[in-house]
């Protein structure tokens, strides 16, 4: 047996294994008794569990006082100690016109964009 203290040995026999494998999938394709789609497979699968998928980062950026929870734990109550501000969106009409007529619709007049299209 080797040692698996030392990490040269525990590479070496990684690689082996990994030789013995590929080897063993091959003679089987080979022989007739697996098809070249199953062996695809059956490596993408070893693949994928030699080199598991991190989980992804929670979405941001959060609001304040967001609490993560991570899958499985049960959601907790929402702190309503802080009261929440609503803006205030209704539009507001202008006290004053910007260009002369002093409030009177017929004397206002609206800017001009003037231009020649040849």
């Amino acid at each position: 047996m080797t040692d698996s203290r030392n990490p040269k040995n525990a590479e070496q026999e990684a690689e082996f294994t990994r030789k013995m494998v590929l080897g063993l999938l091959s003679t089987l394709e080979h022989k007739g008794l697996l098809s070249k789609g199953e062996v695809d497979s059956i490596l993408r699968a070893a693949r994928q569990a030699a080199y598991p998928v991190t989980p992804p980062k929670a979405a941001g950026p959060a609001g304040p006082g967001t609490r993560w929870v991570k899958p499985g734990q049960p959601p907790q109550e929402m702190d309503r100690s802080t009261p929440v501000a609503i803006p205030d969106v209704r539009a507001k009409a202008d006290p004053e016109p910007t260009s002369g007529g002093h409030g009177n619709p017929e004397e206002r007049k609206l800017p001009m964009i003037d231009m020649e299209l040849d």
